[in-house]
């Protein structure tokens, strides 16, 4: 009896086992590791771990996990339990919509944006008089935005990538901003992240509200909802009427979900759609609203 109790045990815990979901590791960066037999085995792209996974994120390091068709995001150092982390964010993605907002970054007015702020790179050129620093870095500028306006983000990568390290001081974060929105239109989540951390949230930036949304909706993946929340007080603070500010409110509500106030949550999905119920944002938003009443 106590030999078919041992046996019995056994094979549940094997069946368990199985049913683990696996998951890919999209990309790392610095050092991630996972524990496996009471030891620490370092962890790089392409590998696979399961829900009964520990990782642990050494400091500066970031790792991307492939859910399922959903993205996991840990930049911060931490010992981290995947099954658990997964359903935490499993909640809150139901409160998202990627494709809503890849879609919002690839519209004409993020198109417009772009030629706006290299106009806006040409004067700040033109006012320190920098004839040869004009004219070539233009020309760089002007074959990274027609490559990402004609959906070519792999070869704008590769362009502003090999200049990046001539780039001057003043211009590193447009350069790291549009490798970084690339990579995110690539569906490269932990690159992007990896580039946006090195922009500049200068307000005066012409792309400084796509930069809103599309890091506010990385940090949404990594779980960082009170650092996602602070960037979108921010904007609206200056902005409560644009397409921005109402995907800035959409994305608010995710991350006060992510912190457990529902109601602010509800309050902020209410005027994501008064702002434009016909949007495909505002229509997002209806359709969960719908959901939770």
């Amino acid at each position: 009896m106590k030999k078919n109790t041992i046996v019995l045990l056994m094979v549940l815990i094997f069946a368990i086992s199985l049913s683990a979901e696996e998951f890919t590791i999209a990309y790392s960066e610095g050092n991630v590791f996972i524990s496996e037999g009471g030891e620490w085995y370092e962890l790089f792209i392409g590998d696979t771990i399961d829900s009964n996974s520990t990782l642990k994120i050494a400091a500066q390091s970031m790792v991307e996990i492939d859910t399922n068709g959903n993205t996991l995001l840990l930049n911060k150092s931490g010992t981290y339990k995947i099954g658990e982390l997964i359903s935490q964010s499993t909640k809150v993605s139901a409160w998202g919509n990627n494709p809503v907002f890849k879609k919002f970054l690839s519209g004409d007015n993020t198109r417009s944006n772009v030629q706006t702020a290299v106009m806006g790179v040409r004067g700040a050129a033109t006012e320190t008089e920098d004839v040869e620093w004009l004219s070539e870095d233009s020309m760089i500028m002007d074959e990274a935005v027609a490559m990402i306006d004609d959906g070519e983000f792999q070869d704008a990568i590769s362009l502003l990538s090999e200049e990046l390290d001539y780039a001057f001081d003043e211009e590193l974060s447009n350069y790291n901003y549009y490798i970084g929105y690339s990579y995110y239109m690539l569906g490269s989540a932990g690159r992007a992240l990896s580039y946006l951390n090195k922009v500049e949230g200068d307000y005066d930036a012409e792309y400084y509200p796509d930069y809103i949304v599309l890091k506010g909706s990385l940090l949404l993946d990594s779980m960082a909802y009170n650092e996602a929340l602070y960037i979108f007080k921010e904007y609206l603070r200056n902005d409560d009427f644009s397409a921005t500010a109402q995907a800035v409110n959409y994305l608010s509500a995710s991350a006060l979900k992510g912190l457990g106030r529902d109601d602010d949550a509800v309050k902020k999905l209410q005027i994501t759609v008064k702002m434009n119920p016909s949007s495909d944002i505002g229509h997002s938003a209806d359709q969960l609203l719908k959901k939770l009443q």
